[in-house]
């Protein structure tokens, strides 16, 4: 029989197990038969020729059964035999069950669900694209000597950056631009419908390989840059969930932000985007309006775009990236820094392996798979333990079995399947828990993503399920080669199933797990830590008590007349409400952007420095706008109603600004000269404490503002302080008022200074949280395992307890005797730790703020709240111990 027919015939036994039975039993009959008509032939009676045929054919059944372990069946009634007696035994130890399985569960499901994420995150790519090898994202690189390499990269370009490349490409170079996908909404009457909308350049869906599932994408015409075409390609989902997939969608007219839309088609199913965040619908990039201003949008830096290429094998990239630099070496931009510096770069399509500086919430992820790991090795020690106890238990069973012609291997075959058993049903369960745990980690790590498909698929399904068998082998591989080699003699006569032993293999596991539980215990107290210190950083503001409101108007705003005129009024009114302190108007929300001006001073050619920022941001203000924000003026006077168009320059600078500018001597007074200023000097009239200008941990820099009424900038935004208590009411009576003023107006956007800022507070926030997570995790399972083994050993001590208690030993002896060897174990363990989590802090210090890697406090803090963990978790059986009565025990024997 060839190799070939050889694996057909065994596929074919294994499809149809009982026909070969049923085939096997009518061949061994038919060759009986023959046998006997031969005998019968000779002479011999049919019963005698019958029974004399039998017996040269031997034992049917040994035969069959031979024949049957030669093949695929045999192998198969050995694992369902096994498996079979594995699941008797968990069913009568359900306590032992439910604790494995529940351990594993969650060891399991945090892996899944980090595996989940990572594998989104840097593993796959855009789904719905087309040879995702040769489409490569782009990036510029400019000089930044604040970075610790001396450059920044980042995938933000602007158009007339694109543009430039996009001249320069060829057939071996395709380009096309995109836009993250941003917040808007379909209006239909009174009901909005949030969605996510990507601007386009020409080119992007067939430069990713996608083809429409209805009606068409963008072409000619709907392309230029300078005609706005209102047209709207759908993503499947959206189509679905909004207009119930009808097809008579495509050439409908859709109302996006107040603007008719016409819908041309609808994207393929699987399409989302070539981003992480998925989007509702395309439009093409002219149809972005851009900012109020002079110059068209397209030929300013007033939008980013992200640009991804196509470059087919066999093309070299490099020279492409030479000339794509060159290009943008040649774009100039009025108020835009230009750096002749400028690399273009590339990278893989999936943004997180690119070379742009990633954001700490990524960095926290891949830092978050490391201590899943550890979760992971924390919960195989623990099961193995667990396994080891109740294979122990098992020994004079075990010997009973080996006496009666059990081999080995066999025994070993058994002990593993329970093992392989247990981690199934974990891995059954780990798969429930990701579906909660990797949404909620989706949730908290990347807010603003729109996840496309469900938190577990078909992947995380398989990593669950080769995890779980890794684990099980992993876990059941000592307990199982040291319940099959017992002392035959010793655990036979043992009346205590085996008597008590100390296992050094029960102490190492338990000091890898105290090992392994202090790391993640300092990680989270470093993370709370750096929580709590970036909270208690001064920005200057009064955060608590600030609340910011944006106008947003649709496309037919009102004049800027109007809008000035109508703010005047919602500010009158509020003044006046119950709960406001102060109402003021800016050109800019703290913390939310600057603007930038040429600044000079009268009697130098040049500004001083401020450590490594140059130049100063500015803000338009209103009289009221810095008590509203709390910010406070430490020398001259704040705007006043003479302050106004016409009259003399005034501006108000920052403590930082005054000293750079004039140290030594008062600001106030001081003569300062703004760009486009009919009166070349304006006059410092206040100067004001220093505020942070865009993030909570930033240096001094240099700021001023100017009045409003002098520098105009319509919408303002408005900016209201009132009391906590007061937070609620005060925001809905100041929407209501915008409403009243503008009747016109979108949703606008309010929000709470301290809301504004959680985004800031996200990774430390994250770190503290989740770490906190995973080692109360490692504490709950590190618990568990010192109770089982205490437990344990407190089992087969029963008649030395006993004895002792009957000698007249008392609890506090008894106690004393059973906790030293746990606690000494674990205080082993926690050391080990810390000496691992000095070696690794190193991985997370860049994440820290204001606490080093190596706080003795947190190290003494982590190590003293294990050590109290594993004296709670033996004080139980130890208690036990110690009212033990010494007659029952006595008789036990």
């Amino acid at each position: 029989m060839s190799l070939l027919h050889g694996w057909w015939h065994r596929l074919h036994v294994l499809a149809r197990g009982e026909r070969y039975a049923r085939e096997l039993d009518a061949e061994q009959r038919f060759h009986r038969e023959l046998e006997a008509m031969s005998r019968t032939s000779e002479g011999r009676v049919p019963h005698d020729a019958e029974m004399e045929a039998r017996r040269a054919f031997g034992n049917a059944t040994y035969y069959r059964e031979e024949a049957r372990r030669m093949t695929p069946l045999g192998w198969l009634d050995h694992l369902r035999q096994d498996a079979a007696y594995a699941w008797r035994g968990l069913r009568r130890s359900p306590g032992f069950t439910v604790t494995v399985v529940m351990t594993l569960g969650l060891g399991l499901g945090v892996n899944a669900a980090m595996f989940s994420l990572i594998d989104r995150l840097f593993v796959r790519a855009p789904s719905g694209v087309a040879a995702p090898r040769d489409v490569r994202r782009l990036y510029m690189s400019v000089a930044r000597p604040t970075e610790p390499t001396g450059r920044l990269s980042s995938d933000n370009f602007k158009y007339p950056h694109f543009r430039a490349i996009a001249a320069t490409a060829d057939s071996g170079f395709r380009v096309a631009a995109f836009t993250y996908p941003d917040s808007t909404a379909i209006t239909s009457g009174d009901m909005r419908v949030a969605v996510r909308r990507s601007y386009v350049t020409g080119g992007y869906f067939d430069l990713l390989g996608v083809r429409p599932q209805h009606g068409r994408f963008f072409t000619g015409e709907e392309l230029l840059i300078e005609t706005p075409t209102p047209t709207v390609v759908l993503s499947d989902a959206f189509w679905r969930r909004q207009y119930e997939g009808d097809p008579t969608t495509v050439g409908r007219i859709i109302f996006i932000d107040f603007r008719p839309y016409i819908v041309v088609g609808v994207a393929p199913r699987d399409f989302t985007g070539a981003d992480l965040d998925a989007a509702d619908m395309w439009t093409p990039a002219n149809t972005y309006a851009g900012s109020p201003g002079a110059d068209p949008w397209y030929t300013t830096y007033r939008n980013s775009f992200r640009v991804v290429a196509r470059i087919p094998a066999g093309v070299v990239e490099e020279q492409l990236l030479t000339t794509a630099s060159q290009a943008v070496r040649s774009v100039h931009m009025k108020r835009y820094a230009y750096d002749s510096t400028a690399l273009v770069l590339s990278g893989p399509i999936v943004r997180s392996l690119g070379p742009a500086r990633r954001a700490q919430e990524v960095t926290i992820a891949t830092r978050l798979a490391g201590v899943a790991l550890i979760v992971l090795l924390i919960t195989c020690a623990n099961v193995a333990n667990l396994l080891l106890v109740r294979a122990t238990r098992r020994r004079r069973e075990i010997a009973v079995r080996r006496v009666l012609g059990v081999s080995a291997g066999r025994l070993y075959e058994q002990l593993l399947t329970e093992s392989v058993l247990l981690a199934a049903l974990g891995g059954a369960a780990a798969l429930l828990f990701a579906l909660w745990a990797a949404t909620a980690l989706r949730r908290l790590l990347l807010p603003g993503v729109q996840w496309s498909g469900g938190a577990v698929d078909l992947r995380t399904v398989l990593f669950a399920g080769i995890a779980a068998l890794i684990v099980g082998v992993a876990a059941g591989l000592a307990p199982a080669l040291n319940a099959t080699q017992p002392d035959l003699t010793t655990a036979l006569k043992s009346g205590r199933e085996g008597g008590f032993r100390r296992s050094r293999l029960q102490s190492a596991l338990l000091i890898a797990q105290a090992g392994l539980s202090v790391i993640l215990l300092v990680g989270a107290g470093l993370f709370v830590t750096s929580l709590r210190n970036v909270r208690a950083i001064e920005l200057g503001y009064d955060v608590e008590r600030s609340l910011f409101i944006r106008p947003m108007f649709g496309a037919t705003p009102p004049s800027a007349t109007e809008i000035g005129a109508g703010l005047t009024q919602v500010g009158a009114r509020l003044s006046s409400a119950p709960g406001v302190e102060a109402v003021g108007f800016a050109s800019s929300l703290p913390m939310q952007g600057y603007s930038a001006m040429p600044i000079f001073l009268p009697d130098r050619d040049s500004l001083p420095a401020l450590g490594d920022e140059r130049g100063a941001s500015f803000n338009s203000v209103s009289p009221g706008f810095l008590p509203a924000v709390g910010v406070q003026l430490i020398a001259g006077r704040n705007f006043n109603e003479g302050d106004r168009e016409g009259s003399l320059g005034a501006v108000i600078v920052s403590r930082a600004m005054a000293h750079a500018f004039w140290p030594g001597q008062p600001a106030v007074g001081k003569c300062l000269i703004l760009e486009k200023r009919a009166n070349p000097c304006s006059i410092v009239v206040g100067v004001a404490e220093d505020v942070n200008r865009l993030i909570v941990i930033e240096k001094a820099s240099m700021q001023y503002y100017l009045p409003l009424a002098q520098y105009p900038s319509v919408p303002a935004d408005v900016a209201i302080r009132t009391n906590p208590e007061n937070m609620a009411a005060v925001r809905a009576l100041a929407g209501a008022e915008l409403k009243r003023a503008f009747p016109s107006m979108t949703t606008p956007f309010i929000r709470v200074m301290r809301g504004s800022l959680e985004s800031q507070y996200r990774p430390w926030r994250l770190g503290a949280l989740l770490f906190t997570a995973f080692g109360a995790l490692a504490l709950l399972v590190a618990a568990i395992g010192v109770y089982s083994v205490v437990s344990y050993a407190v089992s087969q001590r029963v008649h030395e307890m006993g004895v002792r208690i009957a000698l007249g030993a008392g609890v506090a002896d008894i106690l004393r005797l059973v906790a030293r060897e746990s606690i000494t174990t674990v205080g082993l363990g926690v050391a080990l730790g810390i000496v691992a989590a000095l070696g690794l802090g190193r991985l997370v210090a860049s994440l820290l703020y204001g606490i080093s890697e190596r706080d003795p406090v947190v190290l003494a803090a982590s190590a003293l709240v294990l050590c109290l963990v594993g004296v709670a978790a033996s004080l139980v059986p130890a208690w036990r111990a110690a009212r033990v009565d010494p007659v029952t025990a006595l008789r036990a024997d």
